[in-house]
């Protein structure tokens, strides 16, 4: 971005070409359902996405009806160009850098990526689609089995770990773990729930015996494999706990830093972006849709049902009725 671009003081030194209804940003399920709603009703749209997935590491996307099993890169291709087909929506690969009130609207700066270049576009509306970034537990070797052998969903992927030894943890804010195992019970041949007893206590740690599912106390301290294969879960003091697979419940941080103070939205104490039920925040004209969103992570055909209805959202906001 040039230096003279970066100094105009509002949406008057911004091109004309520059001036969109709406601006989404992020470029996943959520963020191109809702440009490819807001391109039909002829909305003039610009997808900002920095291209930085949460699912890279995943072989492949499931559940979502007539893509179940493709790669999560080739679904979000596929979603670009199904958007890319409407004359009034445009898609480029962009780091948000800044969100500033201009009016009733936003300024929105952004640094290319892939060999893209620098924007300063104003938009009338904002709906963040950013996703979330996890946060893992410390296992020193988690990310080298993350997206083959450990998963996060599991209903994304437990199908592909049936019959086989599953582990389960979590990070120690963790809250669902009792019932991550519980879904687990009915598909791994042993499941083992590695929990303290504030994440998961007796009383449902005792539920969970009756179904079969091991319950670990102790603190785990990495994962073990050969080959590039999980074979088992380390725990302090040496013992290993064999296992085919594992799933693991981050934390999670919604990624924001680039709005403007006055334009931070409510969180909830999860750190979601509070919204009601079609995405609006309390800030006029700022929408979050997605995982941004209670309840957070969800199946990707979810997380796009949520882009879609956000942008009827803001397409029924701008039309004044």
């Amino acid at each position: 971005m040039s230096a003279d671009a970066s100094a105009g003081s509002g949406a008057n030194d911004i091109a004309p070409e520059d001036h969109y209804e709406v601006v989404v940003i992020g470029g996943g399920p959520a963020g191109l359902q809702a440009a490819l709603i807001l391109a039909r009703q002829l909305r003039r749209v610009l997808v900002l996405d920095g291209n930085r997935p949460r699912h890279s590491a995943t072989l492949e996307a499931h559940g979502f009806l007539s893509r179940d099993n493709i790669p999560p890169n080739e679904l979000r291709a596929a979603g670009r160009e199904s958007v890319e087909h409407y004359e009034t929506a445009e898609i480029q690969f962009a780091q948000v850098t800044r969100v500033q009130r201009e009016g009733t609207g936003f300024i929105v700066e952004a640094r290319g990526v892939r060999g893209s270049r620098a924007r300063r576009v104003y938009g009338e509306r904002i709906i963040l689609a950013t996703g979330l970034k996890e946060h893992f537990p410390h296992l020193p070797m988690l990310r080298a089995f993350y997206g083959t052998h450990i998963h996060s969903c599991v209903v994304c992927d437990a199908w592909g770990k049936r019959d086989a030894r599953i582990a389960v943890f979590g990070v120690p804010e963790a809250k669902t773990l009792a019932y991550r195992a519980a879904q687990l019970s009915r598909i791994g041949s042993q499941v083992t729930l590695f929990a303290d007893e504030q994440q998961v206590p007796e009383a449902d740690a005792q539920r969970l015996r009756e179904l079969g599912v091991e319950i670990d106390r102790r603190e785990l301290e990495d994962a073990v494999g050969e080959k590039a294969t999980l074979t088992g879960m380390r725990v302090v003091g040496g013992d290993i706990v064999p296992v085919d697979a594992a799933f693991v419940l981050p934390g999670y941080e919604a990624q924001l830093s680039f709005l403007d103070a006055d334009l931070m939205p409510q969180l909830t104490d999860e750190g979601l972006v509070e919204a009601d039920n079609h995405g609006r925040t309390g800030i006029p004209n700022l929408y979050a849709t997605g995982e941004l969103t209670a309840p957070g992570p969800e199946v990707l055909i979810i997380s796009a049902g949520k882009g879609a209805r956000t942008a009827i959202a803001a397409h029924r906001d701008a039309t004044g009725f």
